[in-house]
């Protein structure tokens, strides 16, 4: 998956909320993306949203360049996954429910399949 998604998860409440799901992705020497297995997790609103930062880069002879929050400062961050093979995951830096996991975990497989 090389692409942002925007997607609903259920807590254990039986409450839906929707998480951005953004890969980390390597550029290849050939210019190619490549998924490294690492996918960040954000807060998401409406379903068509799938952007994380409203604050854009600004080339240098125009004025300061203002970089994006750091994650662990974002209040939007809700952690990350590590897939290492085809069946281990980890997630860490967050709080979700394994419940809300699991359903990440399961909708980045096939979206990789």
């Amino acid at each position: 998956m090389i692409n942002t998604i925007n997607r609903h998860v259920t807590d254990n409440n039986g409450i839906q909320h929707h998480v951005i799901i953004e890969p980390v992705l390597h550029q290849l020497t050939d210019n190619q993306l490549m998924d490294t297995g690492l996918y960040k997790l954000y807060k998401g609103g409406d379903e068509a949203e799938t952007t994380i930062f409203e604050v854009q880069p600004i080339a240098p002879e125009i004025g300061e360049n203002v970089q994006p929050i750091d994650d662990n400062k974002n209040p939007d961050y809700l952690g990350q996954i590590r897939f290492t093979g085809d069946s281990d995951w980890h997630y860490s830096e967050g709080f979700l429910s394994v419940y809300e996991q699991e359903q990440l975990v399961e909708f980045i497989r096939s979206a990789n399949s």
